[in-house]
């Protein structure tokens, strides 16, 4: 019981991280006035954030023989890919593109939580 005590509180620091950047980030390119450097900072964080927190749990799943680690990395691939696609349209100017990111982004967040992190928790559970 202690693998899942353990990831879930990692987890749940880890998913509080990444909420508070991405709300940031929503308040940034919903505001009155768009502050172009602030608004590609909290892209970085956001960006390296997920990164570094995919990068611990991809390891964890690995070191436990987690038997769904492909489906759950391609979600991971997928959530990177799409924050990708945001930076790139903003780096550009396309900010119509990029006002919809963090909705989108939680949305997305929120079904790999449900799914994904919900079913390793369940198995880090039954892992001696």
């Amino acid at each position: 019981m202690a693998y899942v005590q353990a990831y879930q509180t990692t987890n749940d620091q880890d998913h509080n991280s990444i909420v508070a950047i991405g709300s940031e980030l929503g308040l940034l390119l919903t505001g009155p006035t768009l502050d172009r450097n602030r608004v590609a900072y909290a892209l970085n964080m956001l960006k390296a954030s997920m990164l570094l927190h995919f990068s611990d749990e991809e390891e964890l799943m690995k070191s436990h023989n987690y038997p769904n680690l492909f489906h759950h990395k391609r979600s991971h691939d997928y959530i990177i890919s799409v924050l990708a696609e945001f930076i790139s349209a903003f780096a550009v100017g396309r900010e119509s593109t990029t006002a919809d990111l963090w909705p989108h982004l939680q949305k997305t967040l929120d079904t790999h939580m449900q799914r994904y992190d919900a079913d390793l928790a369940g198995y880090l559970g039954h892992t001696p």
